[in-house]
């Protein structure tokens, strides 16, 4: 990879804890909820088709707004500290990913460009460039299974959307598929050659979900419909807000209006809880799934039974975020997006949710 920008042109802004952190006691549940920033420095975090934490679980990577613009910053977990990362607006902070494999390592993009940024130094340096046209920017980053190919895609004209991948040590691009309609969701399996993309209309779709082999072979519906009276509607396709299992190759689903599904590889499913949920995450063993729902509730799911145990409430009590919720790599941590008095990202840690953890192995 070729440096292209200077460490030491990066000035180094670390925030302390104390000014920018703050925890409550929920009113509902009485669990202590962290929130990693104040109203002095809005956040978001990155959307969930990942682990927002770096892949030892040292930091939490989310975009933080200062100045009008985004920048990516980190949260220690042991500490409390926050540090900015990027100075650069042009570095499109809420399409980060951190690099499941390289724990110091966070994939950005900019303008055409897939850049590596080193959390602990700053450093960063490029990867490679996305060849052609481009409206619009590029899609967020994902990382194959063993780290080699980032997997990103674009818009070229208003009729055509593609799915690349840039090798991490060349640069070399290599396009994987073409597609006549809007490409959304794109996601590279974390056990399997193949990818995973959705077409998005922002209302309804013939066949929402896809899979293509990551050689651009196979392109083939992943979960399709069989009874469009319950899966379908003249407006939408229900089935959405997609997320792959990190350890299984399974994925998780929120079927709108009827439950959170686990599916299979093989596009078999099973509704894992019903009810009415907005957004849904897994942990890396599968056996847990972080959920919230439109009334800005935080709850935790086991798969195998489908019991939910309510952790947070209140969350898009004064600002409307999505939840956007993930769980870090052990399964201790649950962050999400929180509303309740401020745009921010907040911290659940599961040691305080013992009883609810009994009671789902024993399937009470």
């Amino acid at each position: 990879m070729m440096r292209f920008f200077p460490l030491f042109l990066l000035s180094c802004w670390i925030i302390s804890g104390a000014d920018l952190q703050n925890r409550y006691k929920d009113p509902v549940t009485g669990y202590e909820i962290v929130n990693l920033t104040s109203f002095s420095l809005p956040a978001g975090n990155l959307y969930n088709h990942f682990s927002n934490f770096t892949a030892d679980n040292k930091y939490v990577i989310f975009a933080g707004v200062a100045k009008g613009n985004r920048y990516l910053y980190r949260y220690e977990v042991a500490t409390g500290k926050t540090v900015q990362l990027t100075e650069e607006s042009a570095m499109i902070a809420g399409n980060a990913c951190p690099d499941p494999h390289n724990p110091r390592r966070i994939y950005v993009t900019r303008g055409p460009e897939i850049l590596a940024l080193d959390v602990e130094t700053r450093e960063i340096t490029k990867v490679g460039t996305v060849p052609g046209e481009i409206k619009g920017e590029l899609f967020q980053p994902t990382v194959n299974r063993d780290g080699l190919w980032i997997t990103t895609g674009k818009q070229i004209n208003d009729h055509t959307w593609e799915i690349g991948m840039i090798q991490a040590k060349t640069g070399e691009y290599r396009r994987v598929i073409q597609q006549g309609f809007r490409i959304g969701h794109i996601l590279h399996s974390p056990v399997d050659p193949v990818i995973f993309y959705v077409w998005e209309t922002g209302g309804f779709a013939p066949q929402r979900s896809w899979l293509v082999n990551d050689d651009g072979t196979g392109n083939r519906p992943f979960y399709a419909p069989t009874d469009h009276r319950k899966w379908i509607t003249p407006l939408k396709e229900w089935v959405t807000h997609e997320v792959w299992v990190h350890g299984t190759g399974d994925m998780t689903m929120i079927n709108d209006k009827q439950g959170l599904m686990l599916v299979k590889k093989d596009g078999t499913a099973k509704m894992v809880r019903e009810g009415i949920y907005w957004h849904g995450a897994a942990s890396a063993d599968g056996k847990y799934i972080a959920l919230d729902d439109f009334d800005g509730r935080i709850w935790i799911a086991e798969t195998a039974t489908g019991n939910v145990h309510l952790l947070a409430t209140g969350t898009r009590e004064t600002v409307p975020l999505h939840g956007h919720l993930s769980f870090d790599r052990g399964g201790k941590y649950i962050q999400f997006q929180n509303g309740r008095t401020h745009e921010t990202v907040s911290l659940i840690d599961l040691s305080q949710v013992k009883g609810f953890f009994r009671e789902a192995k024993s399937g009470n």
